[in-house]
């Protein structure tokens, strides 16, 4: 099973340009590497990586590690003086268990709430939203992945929303989305 894993943001090695890793991303074409300039807490500018085998993160342990280039045929180190991101995917070798749930358990109706997170795009201000949908069905599995030590990952599922009377001026509600004015969120 391949789990996504993002990590940074880190300065790279003055000398040579790397960065250390947790796990060594996996190699198959689906489950791509991206690796981008990190400032003002944005992902910028897209960077390229190089494995490199059999080095020392510099107290003793040998560690996944990836040489940075600003260039797709590695000949331009990436800036040292930056940030960097990487969100890759790792081959998760543990025990862990896959639920699989069927459409035809949710063949009712539900109501949706949830939280995402956004960020202003004229000052760079990060903000936690609310979404709250009152009637929804869903119409395709759910997929959970569950482990004793597994990161978290996403899962995607459909959803058709319905109209929900909001009360006597009869509108209708479909989706409702409440952004505060802070992230709530930005401290865990």
């Amino acid at each position: 099973m391949y789990v996504s894993k993002r990590e940074g943001p880190f300065e790279i090695d003055t000398t040579n340009g790397r960065v250390f890793l947790e796990h060594w991303p996996v190699e198959y074409p689906a489950k791509k590497t991206f690796i981008y300039e990190y400032d003002r807490d944005v992902a910028q500018k897209k960077i390229y990586g190089k494995r490199i085998t059999g080095v020392d993160d510099g107290f003793g342990v040998e560690r996944p590690c990836l040489e940075l280039y600003q260039d797709k045929a590695l000949k331009e180190k990436a800036d040292i003086n930056k940030k960097y991101i990487v969100d890759y995917y790792y081959e998760y070798s543990d025990e862990a268990l896959i639920y699989t749930i069927q459409k035809e358990r949710f063949n009712g109706l539900f109501t949706l709430e949830g939280k995402f997170y956004s960020k202003d795009e004229n000052e760079g201000k990060n903000y936690t939203n609310l979404i709250y949908m009152p009637k929804v069905r869903v119409v395709s599995d759910i997929n959970l992945r569950l482990g004793e030590r597994a990161d978290p990952t996403m899962s995607v599922f459909n959803i058709i929303g319905m109209p929900e009377n909001a009360g006597g001026n009869k509108k209708s509600l479909i989706l409702e989305i409440t952004r505060l004015g802070e992230d709530i969120d930005g401290n865990i």
